[in-house]
């Protein structure tokens, strides 16, 4: 009996002594294929576990929820802004600068940050600051500054504040000219029908001593991102100032900001002008409602006609009336 106690209890050692090291070198194993000390360990444990050996985790921030109604989250306020003035037309001489200012106020009920940059006008317009935080109510202004390029022409381009826009256009002229041009826009209220005329006035203005000078007149259609949609192009003998007007055809033209130029071009001599205008919808006619009125019209000259007439036809029977009573029997 002792005997086979002692034979279990030797059995049981031994299989205790041949597994532990099977137990060691698996564990060893599973160790080293989880990457070992102090490294990441992922899905040693299971498929969704994740766990450092050796690190401190650090929690984890979920991004931003964006704002439901009755729910938390962070929400980007409103942008509800004015800014004044809406458009810049400039003239500048080579090798001169000028600075603008632009007020902006903060409509709304909030602190907001708002951007400020410029488009189509690199090297051109510089904004003296990128951005600007305004209180709700409070008003700030910032200055552009507005250079040559070391180039005469019309540049177009804007000034973008916040979701505003600032329109800008650029006429660099020559530093000593001997003629100056303007162009204006006669349209009412600088708008043009989609499809009607642009109607302009042109004036050509000799600076010094009358001078016969041929005068070429480039002509030219463009929008605020410097895209040219119309050229024109005449030449004209001047010695004195000069006014006539000018159409253009803007058949062509989608709805939007325009601006028309003038570059007066003689020798060692550009004068550039512009002035802005917008193409808008037409307002289709009513062709019933203006049958409606003409026959309403008509009705009421046929009327006064008929009571010219009866008044006429009345004051000649008076006439005959008193011709007969006064006549001698």
């Amino acid at each position: 009996m002792k005997w086979k106690m002692k034979k279990k209890l030797i059995l049981i050692f031994g299989i205790i002594f041949l597994v532990l090291p099977l137990i060691s070198s698996l564990d060893s194993e599973l160790y080293q294929s989880c990457g070992g000390d102090n490294e990441l360990v992922i899905d040693c444990l299971g498929d969704e576990e994740l766990f450092f050996i050796g690190q401190e985790t650090s929690p984890v921030i979920p991004p931003p929820t964006p704002d439901t109604p009755g729910g938390g989250g962070t929400t980007t306020p409103t942008i509800n802004i004015n800014v004044t003035p809406t458009e810049f037309n400039i003239n500048l001489a080579l090798g001169t600068k000028i600075e603008k200012t632009i007020t902006v106020k903060n409509l709304g009920t909030t602190a907001i940050n708002i951007s400020i940059k410029q488009t189509n006008l690199e090297g051109l317009a510089i904004p003296r600051q990128n951005s600007l935080y305004l209180l709700a109510g409070e008003t700030k202004t910032f200055d552009v500054a507005f250079i040559d390029k070391n180039q005469t022409g019309i540049f177009t381009g804007k000034i973008i504040v916040g979701n505003k826009q600032v329109l800008v256009t650029l006429n660099i002229k020559t530093k000593l000219l001997l003629f100056d041009s303007n162009i204006v826009v006669l349209n009412k209220g600088y708008q043009v029908p989609q499809g009607d005329v642009l109607k302009t006035q042109v004036t050509l203005i000799p600076m010094g001593d009358p001078d016969r000078l041929d005068l070429t007149l480039n002509y030219e259609v463009k929008d605020y991102e410097g895209k040219v949609y119309l050229t024109q192009s005449e030449t004209l003998l001047v010695e004195k100032q000069v006014n006539f007007k000018k159409n253009f055809d803007t058949g062509g033209l989608p709805i939007g900001e325009y601006i028309v130029g003038l570059e007066l071009i003689y020798p060692n001599g550009v004068a550039p002008s512009s002035a802005h205008f917008e193409i808008i919808t037409k307002i289709p006619i009513d062709f019933a409602n203006l049958i409606f009125y003409l026959i309403i019209a008509i009705l009421i000259i046929a009327i006064l006609l008929v009571i010219m007439l009866i008044k006429k036809r009345g004051k000649e029977s008076s006439q005959k009336q008193i011709l007969k009573t006064n006549s001698p029997t």
